[in-house]
């Protein structure tokens, strides 16, 4: 199976396979994440954001950037590892490609900061003053609900390499026992 070269130029060609599991894969983690805030409240008894005086719109800023910020960072390992399988394919080498599953923690981290940070920024803009934006970051960071974002953003980031991995650039369809 000859894999297409993206420079063919070919004016009706489908979305990738790397960027739509990366599209697909946060989806299933903003989905995961409101479910887990779910427990993490019902468990703990407390709110994902715990101020008072935040508003309706702190929690989904801060949840809506860790989204975001694992949407970037899934896109750009589709991209690498798109580029690293057609490098191969033309150099007849195999498949030398390697997916970073050490990076996973990395987005963990990455979309754990963001999360509490993007909060603590738009918890400042509420309140109108600078200063908060240092105590809602202490608050929220040493919560279960930053954590649950940090978690399944490492997880979500794992599942979605092995997939990738395993699935190539426009994976075969599954066959019937009769069919093989």
């Amino acid at each position: 199976m000859s894999i297409p070269n993206p420079s063919d130029g070919a004016p009706g060609r489908p979305a990738s396979f790397p960027y739509t599991l990366a599209i697909f894969a946060t989806v299933l983690y903003f989905a995961l994440v409101v479910c887990a805030f779910g427990f993490v409240s019902l468990l703990t008894d407390t709110d994902v954001v715990s101020q008072a005086d935040a508003g309706p719109l702190v929690g989904p800023i801060a949840t809506g950037s860790a989204v975001v910020a694992v949407l970037l960072y899934l896109l750009g390992i589709g991209r690498r590892y798109e580029r690293d399988l057609h490098e191969a394919v033309a150099a007849s080498i195999g498949d030398p490609v390697r997916l970073p599953l050490g990076r996973a923690v990395l987005v963990g981290i990455v979309s754990y900061v963001v999360y509490v940070f993007a909060g603590a920024f738009a918890y400042s803009i509420v309140t109108a003053e600078v200063f908060s934006i240092v105590l809602f970051a202490a608050g929220s960071a040493l919560s279960g609900f930053a954590i649950a974002v940090g978690t399944l953003a490492a997880t979500i980031s794992v599942a979605y390499m092995l997939v990738l991995g395993s699935g190539g650039e426009h994976p075969a369809r599954p066959l019937w026992p009769w069919e093989r």
